[in-house]
């Protein structure tokens, strides 16, 4: 049976990611995993704006725990985005593995650190891993599922 990973990322929120989300990324994880894609889940009917979101927010992390078997999580931005920052503490707190990918170049951690140190634990002991390439990333989706 394949294994199915979460995808967290803010790539849905801009025209300019969108394209490297769709047709690169996805592409790639797909070679080796069911991906669980929260940008095509519908926004939950509600009265209010705010009971919709709240509800969305509600199925993200029902997803993450009760169906992935791993977290891809996108962290370029500086400082990463907290929806996806929030996804990997989840993922982390749920025993799923977090591929954490960042190609930023900027530093936005304490010295020597890609990011903040508590993201940097929780990717440690969540037992996954860090990568700064797509093809890092791909050898590592790779490991996780053939474990």
């Amino acid at each position: 049976m394949r294994r199915t990973a979460y995808v967290a990322s803010p790539y849905g929120f801009a025209e300019s990611t969108k394209l490297f989300y769709a047709e690169r990324l996805l592409p790639l994880l797909e070679r080796h995993v069911d991906v669980i894609d929260p940008w095509v889940v519908e926004l939950p009917e509600g009265r209010e704006p705010r009971d919709r979101w709240l509800a969305l927010g509600d199925v993200h992390l029902a997803s993450i725990a009760e169906r992935a078997d791993l977290v891809v999580a996108c962290l370029d931005q500086e400082p990463p985005d907290n929806g996806t920052v929030v996804e990997v503490a989840w993922a982390a707190a749920h025993g799923k593995p977090v591929i954490a990918y960042r190609t930023d170049l900027r530093q936005g951690g304490e010295e020597g650190l890609r990011y903040n140190l508590m993201i940097g634990a929780a990717v440690r002991r969540s037992g996954g891993t860090e990568v700064g390439s797509l093809e890092e990333l791909e050898r590592a989706v790779s490991r996780l599922v053939d474990t």
